[in-house]
């Protein structure tokens, strides 16, 4: 008994010691062990953009998770509410899986979920943009955390504030809409998801009777892409004299404009005469959409501003067109174009242009709507008013609006090869007694004595094509001119355009014509281009 039981001690002893061996062990690894800080709530979804941009760079099943999640709806927008869509099964795996495999490290994922655990990813609708049109073959669409933007894993641009994306993105934020289950309260409304979520508000419901919901919503023009940040122009919309010669000019575009302007086949042909009834035009133009306030100080009359006051009515809600209707009072912005550099005998003349334009063409206007609705005692009660802080840009087409906006015909055998261009908004009530004095200088292809007989300077124009005109082969002069804009004021651009450089249209995309576009330093683009005089007429014709 004695030596079994000694035996057995022994056994129980040397067990410890392993024991203890193994546990030493681990603990001499333990202060080797290298701790992460705690992750801030911008921290976690910057690191989720950069998971979430690898995965959606690498698979198209994920896309195709994402956007089919969207179109889900949720809480009724194009919202992915990551803590519900992570459990859900695509490839025979869970979403939260599938990103895991594009973790920096084992358990990243984890550590972003506790940090943020109303993490969301939306798919905007903007403009012609629709979520049931995302094409999911497309492994470039970019992942938007605040203005980074991520392209698998890096950050490949930066959005300037107040710049919206013309392309699809997915949009990393926190859900505004739901919310971790409060057991304390009951909701009303029957607002529950599941036993750990709830939304914020029973507008979020989807699929719910919502007939005595009180709501505010926003609205936007539904407008052709021409009209969108990249402005493609359908082949109906340019004259069809400039698509023949753009198609002429093969890949000399600095050509198109001579083709047109002197009815050419090709470079190799040598010109007679210019065509009497072309000249180049205020094709279109774009303002910032900062500008918009500045714009309305300027433009509002004494007593007669842009806008009327909210608009309420009862019983049935208004359209957007008698939304905007009952809010604009009719006024318009005025804006002025003088364009230098035009030759008269001797002289370098200038042309000045006013375009006038009401709010909605100029801005894509954004529509408030806020609506009491019907109980026993009242009616339903709709009240509409411009959300100033939503205000988007759109492309203005002067010629679609009855405006005649061509220049005086553009010799390049007298006139300057560069026009300058200046825009100014003016106030259309006051008189133009502010005196403003311009100096600058403009080149010429010719070197004969100005308003003499001049040949076509075909060899100059030859280089001009080429983009070989320099100090050597042109002729400069430096010109001052005068003119007057309004008190109330506001210079919002001026810029240099030249005859070839500045050429009318850079290519086709996909049927849709890509035309350039000019801007100096200041709030608005502009796109020049010439026109004929039988294309003009159609133009104004179809009003």
């Amino acid at each position: 008994m004695t030596n079994k039981l000694f035996i057995g001690m022994l056994c129980a002893m040397l067990f410890s010691a392993c024991t203890q061996d193994e546990v030493l062990g681990v603990n001499e690894e333990l202060p080797t062990t290298k701790t992460r800080s705690v992750l801030s709530t911008q921290e976690a979804q910057e690191k989720f953009a950069k998971i979430l941009s690898k995965a959606v760079a690498s698979s198209e099943s994920v896309r195709s998770f994402l956007k089919q999640e969207a179109l889900s709806k949720i809480d009724n927008g194009y919202n992915i509410f990551y803590p519900i869509a992570k459990d859900k099964i695509l490839d025979n795996r869970t979403f939260k899986n599938v990103l895991s495999d594009f973790e920096e490290y084992s358990g990243e994922i984890e550590e972003i979920e506790n940090k943020v655990p109303l993490l969301n990813i939306h798919i905007p609708e903007i403009a012609t943009l629709k979520v049931s049109e995302l094409n999911i073959s497309d492994n470039e669409i970019p992942v938007l955390y605040q203005n980074q933007m991520y392209f698998n894993g890096n950050i490949i641009d930066t959005l300037a504030t107040n710049e919206v994306p013309g392309f699809y993105t997915f949009v990393v934020s926190e859900s505004n809409s739901i919310q971790v289950r409060n057991k304390k309260t009951r909701c009303l409304n029957d607002c529950y998801i599941n036993d750990k979520y709830e939304y914020v508000d029973y507008s979020f419901v989807p699929n719910k009777d919502k007939s005595l919901l009180s709501r505010s919503s926003v609205d936007y023009d539904k407008y052709d892409i021409k009209y969108s940040e990249k402005g493609y122009v359908p082949e109906s919309d340019i004259d069809p004299l400039l698509v023949k010669a753009y198609k002429n000019s093969s890949t000399q575009k600095r050509s198109t404009r001579y083709l047109m302007y002197y009815d050419l086949q090709s470079t190799d042909q040598n010109p007679n005469s210019m065509r009497s009834d072309v000249s180049d035009c205020i094709f279109r133009f774009k303002i910032a959409p900062d500008a918009f306030k500045r714009f309305e100080d300027i433009a509002d009359g004494k007593g007669d501003p842009l806008f009327n006051g909210n608009q309420t009515v009862k019983k049935r809600a208004l359209s957007r067109e008698e939304a905007i209707k009952r809010l604009l009072t009719g006024r318009a912005f005025c804006f002025l174009f003088k364009i230098e550099g035009t030759m008269n005998g001797t002289d370098i003349i200038s042309e000045s242009m006013k375009i006038y334009a009401t709010p909605e063409k100029i801005f894509n206007l954004c529509i408030k709507e806020t609506k009491r609705h019907k109980t026993m005692f009242r009616h339903s009660k709709y009240t509409y008013s411009i959300d100033e802080g939503g205000i988007k840009s759109k492309w203005f087409y002067p010629l679609d609006h009855g405006h005649d906006t061509r220049l005086n015909k553009w010799d390049i055998a007298t006139d300057p090869i560069e026009k300058k261009v200046i825009v100014y908004i003016v106030n259309p009530d006051e008189g133009f007694t502010k005196e403003v004095t311009e100096t600058y200088s403009v080149t010429y292809i010719t070197n004969k004595d100005f308003g003499g007989d001049i040949s076509i300077p075909i060899d100059k124009i030859k280089l001009g094509i080429n983009g070989k005109l320099n100090s050597s082969n042109t002729t400069s002069k430096t010109v001052t001119t005068h003119y007057k804009v309004t008190e109330t004021s506001e210079r919002i651009d001026d810029f240099q355009f030249n005859y070839f450089d500045d050429y009318p249209i850079e290519n086709i995309d996909a049927g849709r014509y890509v035309i350039p576009i000019r801007k100096g330093k200041g709030v608005i683009e502009t796109s020049i281009m010439p026109i004929s005089n039988k294309y003009f007429n159609q133009k104004r014709f179809e009003k």
